[in-house]
């Protein structure tokens, strides 16, 4: 593999290093200054930091003292964790005594609810806040792939490594068995699709909402999950800039290896001779000419002429991201601005995104009793698509071969036999795609008196989208042929929220109401073509007009939803907390009977430190404990589905015969009784923070049961029809979740950090359609693979139990009944239920949802230096790798294509782990092989940054000056064969980087 070089690009960096080491710095006469530094209580304090204009200074001793030398007009900064800073200006003091407040930000922090924010401390439901600064640990293309590892019970997985490529998130795992289980995406209160065309710089916090309790008021869309985004406003006072620019090199990684050319040729060789080919000469001394039979092949392998495709088709590349925001105002007017360009070069050639975006965001304060506001956000983003389907060859097509003629010309074939190189598969393939999001919202918030606001938001989001697809007349089997599709997308929201919070004299009591009406509409618009015969390559699909159009499509789908909602909170004495909501779906996509759904919840809290048994107890800043219950449902089915549909045939009619198109209808049997799926939910969980916010940990559990499951099922044919949507089955999902973060050390200016989270989830079928077997067992549903007692995403196989070795004679009981007799080399299979014979009861069901996954993460802080590590974790997971069985992959052990090497059988090497090779013949039960444990241990983020002195940078006029890099997937530990233990080998490879960054305040 080639290695990323970052020569040339550290330049910038080294300069402003020589700038910080060589300036001249200003100097005072310095004085003695002493003191002390006590709490509210005057306890003295021991370890506060305390800096001197913006340099290191000192820290408190063990009796809150200190002893410094400073300037008569210096000034101090003193600090201590779990308390507010203090700034003191000296006037020629030397004597001090300074009070450091108790710090309640950590506590106070406003996390965004649905329709309304909370502090923190207040939380009744199960919510999980982001902040930006985690999310740009890790430099990618996407916001989703960001929030990897950043909460508990949120599981991130890859649904494309290729540049720009998304991510698929699970909020407490899996529950449904047809329907979508994406979770709800709502971007300063606009529901969205996806956050992937979001700049990472533009977002203020993301909010998770886990726990029905919280979703509920979401409704019939948040079974899945909701996720908040909220992006920067601008606030009163001096503008702020922010810059920041970094690059990255990529390099593909990969923790396998494919069969060198002479151990190739050996595969080749017994594959052969197991087939019975003769005249194949010795293992040690073969005939070359016979095994491996075809010129340019042998050709290649007599020479030592061999081709290495994949560093070929793969290189380093760059990925780099520049951002600047603007953001200030004053008590009238508040802006902000953020401007983004990212850029990712593909590390296979042909492949790359771009996204430039802007986003705008003000608020005006029209009067008192009115403020108004409007957010405007456009980002384009362009994607280029290698040959996907031909990049696998790369490590199945074998190294004996030549991929340029002797002038340097790209060959088409690569042997004898006509195998087509892929390199020119990649050539003659152009594939592009072109996005436009565009996202226009405006809101009103009328306040006529205190307590109470009425606000009316419009928003509005289109989506433009053009894929063109081109195989030149020079691609294997092509005349010039493509497709080109436009997809059109408009959605609305109209929202009418009413909160008050309640004017109630005693203040032991605080009680708010909210009452919500939202209309919303979404259409979609596909219309695409296909093509041959195009007269020309030079302008791809751009000359499909003159070329045979051999298939036209158009898609309307139009999805509509009316929606009342109510929410009260109430505390008792900051002690008792008291959250219940209630909202009334409609939506267009069900049966005429079964148009509205009601989902209720309720969630307590208890502050256990505000009573008065803990009060002496002033080492807890929180304790509480929460209990909640709610009902959400899912609506994610394809529209018109309780519809009756129709399809065209063509058909020949008339005379003289012509022909004709007609309808009839589909396979499709309508419902008009289709309902919501449901999901009822209930929480408990626990909150502790402690040691002056040193100390913050949380403990969840769930139990989750969801019923009227979405399913699209089969009806007998003889109805005319062959499936039908319908409710049928439940689910239940159970899990705990931990998250803990602590400062371990704070002293003498260094600061260290550790935290972490772990997750555990089960999903299991409890019902499918209600039949029974004759002893009254619930029957399972084989032709999905769905199993009562089962996680919903199951393999049902046999369990591989090595090979037969010579020596060895099976008995009919070792294997299957009509199985011809194994022979040595063959592979075994495991007597799993342990009876001693050998049935179709021996299958197993494997469970590909993981049983847990976790993450740890340490920072730590001295003086400038600031360093973040970050450890991924996904265990008790199984994955399909067809590389390990599957023809196409080289997975058979044919000799005929490469593949990732493995340990077969021979009679020289009596290996128990994979078969015999066979050129021709196949080996039964070859795919138990691909059935590998994909759990994997990463060393994810590593970045280093380091902080210029605020002294020296005001001199250029800058705020903040912190240059940085950063290691992504640096260790990967992991038994699953891939470039990704989320993606099989034939998938576009994940990459490790190195990154070089700086951020820059004004």
């Amino acid at each position: 593999m080639k290695k990323g070089s970052l020569k040339g690009r550290s330049g910038p960096f080294v300069f402003v290093f020589l700038m910080f080491l060589f300036s001249g710095l200003m100097t005072q006469a310095q004085h003695t200054i002493s003191g002390i530094v006590q709490n509210s209580a005057q306890k003295p304090l021991a370890g506060v930091s305390i800096i001197i204009d913006g340099k290191g200074g000192a820290v408190t001793n063990e009796a809150g003292r200190f002893e410094i030398k400073a300037g008569p007009q210096s000034t101090l900064l003193f600090s201590y964790t779990g308390f507010k800073s203090k700034e003191l200006k000296l006037k020629g003091e030397t004597g001090l005594t300074i009070t450091l407040e108790d710090g309640t930000e950590t506590l106070d922090n406003v996390v965004v609810i649905g329709y309304g924010t909370s502090k923190k401390k207040d939380l009744t439901g199960s919510i999980a806040s982001v902040k930006p600064e985690s999310l740009q640990k890790f430099p990618t293309a996407n916001v989703t792939d960001m929030l990897r590892g950043q909460a508990p019970g949120v599981l991130v997985t890859s649904n494309t490594t290729s540049p720009g490529g998304g991510a698929t998130i699970r909020i407490r795992g899996n529950r449904s068995l047809s329907s979508n289980q994406a979770p709800l995406f709502i971007v300063d209160g606009m529901i969205v699709p996806h956050i992937d065309d979001l700049s990472p710089s533009d977002i203020e916090s993301i909010d998770i909402l886990k726990d029905a309790s919280s979703q509920a008021i979401y409704g019939s869309r948040a079974a899945n999950g909701v996720i908040l985004v909220t992006t920067k406003r601008g606030k009163a006072g001096k503008m702020s800039v922010d810059v920041n620019s970094y690059v990255t090199v990529q390099r593909a990684h990969r923790n396998f290896d494919v069969y060198s050319p002479d151990e190739f040729v050996e595969l080749r060789y017994w594959a052969k001779l197991n087939d019975g080919v003769g005249n194949l000469g010795t293992k040690d001394n073969m005939n070359y000419n016979v095994v491996i039979d075809d010129q340019i092949m042998y050709d290649s392998y007599i020479n030592r002429d061999f081709v290495d495709w994949e560093d070929l088709m793969t290189k380093n590349a760059l990925q780099n991201g520049n951002d600047i925001s603007i953001r200030g105002g004053t008590d009238k007017m508040k802006y902000s601005v953020g401007l983004a360009y990212f850029k990712q070069n593909g590390v296979v050639d042909k492949s790359g995104y771009t996204r430039p975006s802007v986003r705008i965001n003000l608020d005006y304060t029209v009067a008192k009793w009115l403020n108004m506001g409007t957010n405007v956000s456009y980002s384009r983003p362009k994607t280029e698509f290698n040959d996907g389907g031909r990049f696998s060859t790369i490590l199945t097509v074998p190294s004996l071969a030549k991929a340029y003629d002797d002038n340097g010309n790209l060959l088409r074939e690569i042997s004898t036999s006509g195998t087509v190189n892929p390199l020119w598969y990649n050539r003659e393939y152009n594939n592009k795609q072109t996005d436009e999001y565009l996202v226009l919202s405006a809101f009103a918030n009328f306040k006529p008196f205190t307590g109470f606001s009425y606000k009316l938001t419009g928003n509005v989001r289109t989506n433009n989208r053009e894929n063109g697809l081109y195989r030149t007349k020079k691609y294997p089997g092509s005349t010039g042929e493509g497709s080109l599709s436009n997809f059109k997308r408009s959605s609305y929201l109209i929202e009418n929220l009413i909160t008050y919070a309640v004017p109630i004299p005693d203040k032991q009591h605080n009680l708010s109401v909210m009452l919500l009406q939202t209309f919303d509409e979404d259409l979609q618009k596909t219309t695409g073509f296909s093509f041959i015969n195009s007269p020309s390559d030079a302008f791809e699909w751009n000359m499909a007009g003159d070329a045979t159009v051999n298939g036209v499509t158009r898609s309307i789908q139009r999805t509509h939803a009316v929606s009342f909602a109510g929410r009260v909170q109430y505390s008792l004495m900051d002690k008792y907390l008291l959250t219940a909501s209630i909202r009334k779906d409609g939506a267009s996509v069900f049966g005429a009977n079964n148009k509205w759904a009601t989902m209720p919840s309720v969630a307590l809290a208890w502050k256990i430190n505000n009573e008065a048994f803990l009060k002496s107890a002033d080492w807890i800043n929180l304790l509480k404990l929460r209990l909640s219950y709610g009902r959400v449902g899912n609506w994610a089915i394809p529209s018109y589905r309780t519809l009756g549909l129709s399809t065209s045939y063509e058909y020949i009619l008339g005379d003289p015969a012509a022909l004709s198109l007609g309808y009839l209808p589909s396979s499709q049997l309508l419902n008009r009784n289709l309902k919501w799926e449901t999901t009822g939910s209930a929480n408990a969980g626990i909150d502790l923070v402690a040691f002056h916010n040193r100390l913050t940990t949380s403990l969840e559990y769930y139990s989750t049961n969801t019923d009227n499951l979405l399913v699209q099922r089969t009806v007998p044919s003889i109805t005319g029809y062959t499936s039908m949507w319908d409710n049928l089955g439940k689910t239940k999902s159970t899990g705990w979740e931990f998250s803990v973060s602590g400062i371990v050390i704070d002293k003498n200016e260094l600061q260290v950090t550790l935290g972490g989270s772990f997750s555990k989830q089960k999903n299991k079928i409890v019902e499918i359609d209600g039949r029974a077997d004759d002893k009254g067992n619930p029957v399972n549903d084989l032709n999905n693979n769905w199993f009562i007692g089962k996680s919903t995403n199951v393999a049902f196989n046999y369990v591989f139990g090595g090979i037969w070795q010579e020596g060895e004679t099976p008995t009919p009981d070792q294997y299957l009944p009509g199985d011809a007799m194994p022979t040595p080399g063959n592979i075994r299979l495991q007597d799993y239920n342990g009876d001693g014979k050998i049935t179709t009861d021996d299958r197993k069901v494997y469970n590909l949802d993981p049983s847990w996954y976790a993450t740890i993460n340490a920072s730590l802080i001295y003086k400038g230096f600031d360093l973040n590590l970050e450890f991924y974790t996904v265990q008790g997971v199984t994955k399909n790798n067809p590389y390990y069985y599957d023809f196409n992959y080289g997975g058979s052990l044919n000799g005929k294509l490469n593949g990732i090497k493995v340990n077969y059988w021979t009679p020289d090497n009596r290996s128990n782990e994979a078969p015999k090779p066979q050129y021709t013949a196949s080996t039964p039960y070859f795919a138990l092989l691909g059935l590998q444990d994909a759990s994997y241990f990463r060393f994810r983020s590593a970045t280093l940054g380091y902080t210029l002195s605020k002294s020296l940078t005001s001199k250029w006029h800058i705020e903040r000056l912190r240059i940085y890099a950063n290691a992504t997937n640096i260790f990967t530990n992991t038994n699953y064969k891939s470039y990704s233990p989320e993606k099989e080998p034939s998938s576009y490879p994940e990459t490790q980087g190195a990154t070089l960054g700086i951020n820059i305040s004004f």
